[in-house]
This record gives C-alpha cells, sequence and structure tokens, in this order.
C-alpha cells in the first residue's frame, strides 16, 4: 500500500487537532502537530524577548528543537511545553510570528524532514499532519487532503470551553473576536494563506459529532 501522506487543513477551532490525532491512532500513522510547532516558536519569542529581524527569527525557527513523544507531550529546547504552549496569548504569538517567511520556510522544511524520517523508518503506515497550509503549500501532493471547518460561534464555543477547562479566565466575547481576527490574518496573509486545497474533501462540523467527522475522513482514505 505504501506510505500515505494525510492533510487536514482549516481554520482555529475548527476541531483539527483532535481529529487528527484520532485518524492517525486509528490508522497506525504518524501524527504530526504542525500548529504546536509554530506554537513552539512564540513561545521562544516571547521567553527570550528576541526582535523581528530576519536573522534573529531564522535562528529561531532553525535552533528551536521540538519534540513529539508518543504520550502527547511537546518539548521545546527540552522544556515541557504541553500546556503552556496552548494560553490564548501563546495562540496569539503563533498566529503573529507564522506570517513572518523565514519562519514558514524553516518549519516547512522541519515538517517535510520529520514526514521523511518517519517514512524510512517504517514504523509508521502514513503521517497525519494538521495546519493551514499543509495541501497547498507542505505537502501539496498529498495522498489525502480534508478541509475542516466550522461555525464561526461553534468554533469559538469549543475554543472557549476548552480554555475554561484549563483554568484560564477569558470571555466568550474575547475568544469570538480573537478567532475572528486570527482567521482574518490566516486568510490574507502575503505567504501561504489559509485556503482549502482544490482537491480537498471539505468537512464542515459544525453540526457534526468527532466520530461523525473521523468517520468520514476514515471511509475516504480506505
Amino acid at each position: 500500500m505504501g506510505f500515505k501522506i494525510i492533510a487536514i487543513d482549516g481554520p482555529t477551532g475548527s476541531g483539527k487537532s483532535t481529529i487528527a490525532k484520532l485518524l492517525a491512532k486509528e490508522k497506525q500513522y504518524l501524527y504530526v502537530d504542525t500548529g504546536a510547532m509554530f506554537r513552539c516558536l512564540g513561545y521562544n519569542w516571547k521567553k527570550r524577548d528576541l526582535d523581528q529581524s530576519e536573522q534573529t527569527l531564522r535562528e529561531l525557527g532553525q535552533e528551536t528543537a521540538i519534540e513529539f513523544y508518543p504520550d502527547g507531550t511537546i518539548y521545546c529546547d527540552k522544556e515541557e511545553v504541553t500546556d503552556a504552549i496552548r494560553s490564548e496569548e501563546i495562540s496569539k504569538l503563533a498566529s503573529q510570528i507564522s506570517q513572518f517567511p523565514v519562519i514558514r520556510q524553516c518549519m516547512k522544511d522541519q515538517q517535510r524532514q520529520l514526514v521523511e524520517q518517519a517514512r524510512l523508518a517504517g514504523k509508521y503506515d502514513g503521517a497525519v499532519m494538521e495546519g493551514r497550509d499543509i495541501g497547498t503549500v507542505v505537502f501539496p501532493n498529498a495522498d489525502k487532503k480534508f478541509f475542516l471547518d466550522g461555525n464561526n460561534k461553534v468554533r469559538a464555543q469549543r475554543r472557549y470551553e476548552q480554555l475554561l477547562a484549563k483554568g484560564e479566565k477569558v470571555s466568550y466575547e474575547e475568544i469570538f473576536n480573537a478567532l475572528e481576527a486570527r482567521d482574518q490574518n490566516d486568510r490574507n496573509r502575503d505567504i501561504a494563506p489559509l485556503l482549502p486545497p482544490e482537491d480537498a474533501i471539505r468537512v464542515d462540523a459544525s453540526n457534526l459529532s468527532i466520530s461523525e467527522v473521523l468517520a468520514t475522513m476514515v471511509d475516504a482514505i480506505g
């Protein structure tokens, strides 16, 4: 059957991470959380109080060591940051830093390298990658592409509930406005804007359960 690459793109709060993890487990594929990679860079950018010069950003992208573990934990330069990078502040920083071309190039190279290492290692039957430009830029020749979307209010509610569960003090209005602003930035940036790949299967998850979305994707992959 060969090694398959599955691309799942979509806006924030659409459920990409949850579905990608479940799909990877179902198919015994490698799961690569590209959003977490940008979050790690945003986290490091803030922690080091760095400027926005191209050289500084290139060094940040090339030197930040990001590690994913099977139990779901994420390490950034040997520091466990699984929960730390999920705050609303880091979400905004990740969106901001992802707009720099030099950062996107560094991340694209790392993401392709992770998948190639997995293919050569022979431990997985494929890879599931989720993000905003996987099917259009990172892996335009992916074996199967999905674009997962949802109503803005539904997506904001999901994000709001996630943050409340983690103990963050946020309001629904704040999350809704931040989500709309991030959508605007992602869809209108000059480099790798958020766009559905022409050959992607579009899934509106507004009124679907997680299991229904997962079943749709599993059936499509075969």
